[in-house]
């Protein structure tokens, strides 16, 4: 009898979630790719609600322009208590959060521009759309964020901004 050939499931081409996306750039392991979306929206806001780790600002500040006076403006922190965070500790659900749309805005503009030289110069750039305000500025309020987040779907649908 001829033993049944195992489907290869690395062969299926599958799109991660925005929030795989934003975990796997966050955390650089990748989450349950093969989840149904709302698993991976819940273990998002699962670690969120768990506070996400200090090594996801170490590796914010890594693969981004972003500076740490940036990064602590849009946390809500001094920059002294940026740098005071243990290896092991984790941030407080406000400021997972503030950290998690950052990079969700983040990894969306880098589908959306192309790489990371653009989107870090259109983050810095002020913006007539956002009243000649730079978009980083923005982001330290949710409504700051939703506003960009809506900046970024008219570059993506090709309107200009």
């Amino acid at each position: 009898m001829k033993e049944p050939k195992l489907f290869d499931i690395s062969s299926l081409p599958y799109e991660l979630s925005e929030s795989d996306s934003v975990l796997n750039f966050l955390l650089a392991e990748p989450s349950a790719v093969y989840q149904h979306a709302t698993t991976a929206t819940e273990n998002a806001i699962d670690k969120i609600r768990d506070g996400l780790p200090k090594q996801a600002i170490d590796t914010v500040l890594a693969k981004t322009n972003i500076s740490r006076t940036q990064l602590s403006n849009i946390l809500h922190i001094s920059t002294r208590q940026l740098n005071r965070y243990e290896k092991d500790e984790r941030l407080s659900i406000e400021q997972s959060n503030f950290l998690y749309e950052f990079t969700r805005i983040y990894t969306r503009g880098l589908d959306i521009l192309g790489d990371a030289a653009s989107i870090d110069a259109w983050l810095a750039r002020p913006n007539m759309a956002l009243g000649e305000v730079s978009p980083i500025e923005l982001l330290d309020t949710g409504e700051g964020a939703r506003m960009v987040n809506d900046l970024l779907s008219n570059i993506e649908y090709g309107f200009y901004s």
